[in-house]
């Protein structure tokens, strides 16, 4: 650790960086009474101190002078008054000086047994004056001698109490000088202290209360500038909030850039699927975001066909009804799915076996969160979760991280969805439902390399209604549209799930018998034309019976090219036409050169 880190620690020690804000300002009170105690304190002693070396003044050191100053007149006139032989006048005047050093003693007694608190403290503390005190004893013996001394050795005795007064005198002087000097430093060091405590404080005060300012003022400021971009739609992760400190405003600043964090992959999720092609491109970078963002391991995505009443699980893609943890018969009946009959969230967590189609419910709970696009669902997306304690705890916070995700998605899923009813509107025939010549432009080239892959072949059946041209003159276009209907549902129910059925153009139809093996598409054109022969279709006037002449090609058998394949079919079936109509024949080489070539 290096002088830098631990100069830092010490200031953030100092500073009470890290602690929690509600003990950062109990001690920013704590030290703000300090200061202020400390002051007062100062101030209080300083003063109390004063008073005191003033109470000695004005109790010990002014009435020792004023007491001097009286005694001396006094001693020199008893003095005097001996040499004048006026024994009586001098005895007098020393016992007005015995009653005065008497008074001035129960005096400083007293002053010395009164005060407040403070005094009293402080007297205790301090020395008294014990030998100014021991000296106006001293005189007040000597006083007391001399007045009931005989005559002849009086004035001895008055000279050497003269003596002890002026000694006192003397001591009483310098006391005085003494305490006004104690006084004048005290007061001088008082306003020192007090000025330089309070400069202490002051400074510690605007440190801290502008640190604090900082500390609280600068994050708050840079939320409130970080909000104000995510209304706008402008986040910025370069402008994330600096974690200075451990406190309530350092998690602060981290749960707020986790926050920013999960909008801008939120938005930048958004843009990333806007532009892809397919609903299922979206799908998957749903079912990857669930996983690698919000850490859902297993999920499942269907998507709804309610013009069918159908679902299909598109996610994981190429899974099929065995990699579900639900009924199979959700597939075909949609209304057995409780999150897509409902249109809200369907929980485990929440009520055990809620939904009676999960049949995994021994092991995991789910939650199955419908897509709702254009006012009713349209996708399921089924969240799996183990059956555990502590991931029980967390999915609650995982969930809301992906339903995040899920809102944000629906409204590229809903116009994915649109884009995709109307391509398919477009690849769709209005009157018979079934695929038109776009969509063989669209998607033969998907067909023929799934073909050429597996090596397999494709029959091109080539089918046209024998005399369509009469029914139309003969019983109106209601009845001609009437009977394409009718056959485009033969023919529908005449081949396999994976064969395509397209109406070609007027009453011709090609059909696309996918991954065949040679010969078969006579044998399926065969049972198409005797179903069509044998079906009586129901008209106004009565019952019309029709027959269907159709040309069979094989490709890549006859042909390499696709689309030559499709003329040979045209071709045959035009011999078929020929020899008498309804009738199937397969294309040969011949026919070709009898057809003129290209």
């Amino acid at each position: 650790m290096n002088f830098s880190s631990l100069w830092k620690q010490f200031v953030q020690l100092l500073t009470f960086v890290n602690l929690p804000i509600r003990r950062k300002f109990t001690f920013f009170g704590v030290g703000t009474l300090f200061w202020f105690l400390l002051i007062g304190l100062l101030a209080v002693g300083s003063l109390t101190f004063v008073h005191f070396r003033y109470s000695q003044v004005s109790n010990t050191a002014l009435p020792g002078l004023s007491l001097s100053l009286t005694l001396h007149p006094l001693m020199q006139t008893s003095i005097e008054e001996l040499h004048a032989g006026e024994t009586d006048k001098a005895v007098a005047r020393l016992h007005q000086m015995h009653q005065r050093v008497s008074v001035a003693l129960m005096n400083s007694a007293k002053a010395h047994s009164e005060g407040n608190i403070f005094e009293m403290l402080n007297r205790a503390l301090a020395r008294e004056d014990g030998k100014g005190m021991e000296l106006l004893k001293t005189l007040l013996g000597q006083i007391q001698e001399a007045s009931v001394a005989p005559s002849d050795s009086l004035l001895p005795l008055l000279l050497k109490a003269q003596a002890t007064l002026g000694a006192f005198t003397s001591h009483t002087d310098m006391q005085f000088s003494l305490h006004e000097q104690q006084i004048n430093n005290t007061i001088r060091m008082a306003i020192n202290a007090i000025a330089l405590a309070i400069f202490i404080a002051s400074v510690l005060l605007v440190v801290f209360t502008r640190w604090l300012t900082h500390a609280f003022a600068k994050p708050i400021a840079q939320i409130t500038d970080q909000i104000h971009a995510i209304g706008v739609g402008e986040v910025d992760l370069g402008k994330k909030l600096q974690v200075t400190s451990e406190d309530e405003i350092g998690v602060l600043s981290r749960e707020f850039n986790a926050l920013v964090d999960a909008i801008y992959g939120v938005m930048v999720f958004k843009k990333v699927i806007e532009e892809d092609k397919s609903l299922e491109m979206v799908y998957g970078r749903l079912a990857e975001v669930f996983e690698r963002q919000v850490g859902i391991k297993e999920c499942r995505i269907f998507d709804i066909n309610n013009a069918k009443n159908t679902m299909r699980l598109v996610q994981p893609p190429l899974a099929g009804e065995e990699a579900m943890l639900c009924s199979g018969d959700i597939l075909h009946d949609t209304c057995l799915c409780r999150a897509k009959k409902t249109g809200h969230a369907i929980s485990s967590f929440e009520f055990e076996g809620v939904c009676r189609q999960f049949t995994a419910g021994a092991t995991h709970h789910h939650v199955c969160v419908p897509l709702v696009t254009g006012g009713r669902p349209s996708g399921v997306v089924q969240f799996v979760f183990p059956k555990e304690e502590e991931v029980a705890v967390s999915a609650q916070d995982k969930l809301f991280k992906a339903q995040t995700y899920i809102k944000h998605s629906l409204s590229v899923i809903e116009t994915k969805q649109l884009m995709n009813t109307l391509r398919e509107s477009s690849l769709v025939d209005s009157l018979t439902g079934l695929y038109n010549r776009r969509f063989l432009q669209d998607h033969s080239t998907q067909i023929i390399s799934g073909v050429l892959r597996r090596k397999k072949q494709i029959a091109l059946l080539m089918c046209d209604m024998d005399y369509f041209k009469q029914v139309n003159d003969e019983h109106g276009h209601d009845v001609g549209d009437t009977l394409l209907k009718e056959t485009s549902r033969i023919l529908q129910g005449a081949i396999r799930e994976s064969d395509v059925v397209i109406r070609f153009g007027g009453e011709e139809f090609l059909i696309l018998l996918v991954d065949v093996e040679l010969g078969e598409g006579m044998v399926v054109a065969e049972k198409i034309r005797k179903k069509v022969e044998e079906t009586s279709f129901k008209i106004p006037s009565g019952v019309l019976k029709k027959t269907l002449s159709v040309g069979v090609c094989e490709f890549p058998n006859d042909t390499d090219g696709f689309w030559h394949a499709i003329k040979f079919a045209d071709v045959a079936l035009y011999q078929a036409k020929t020899q008498g109509r309804n009738r199937c024949v397969r294309f040969r080489e011949d026919m070709w050169d009898q057809a003129g070539g290209f």
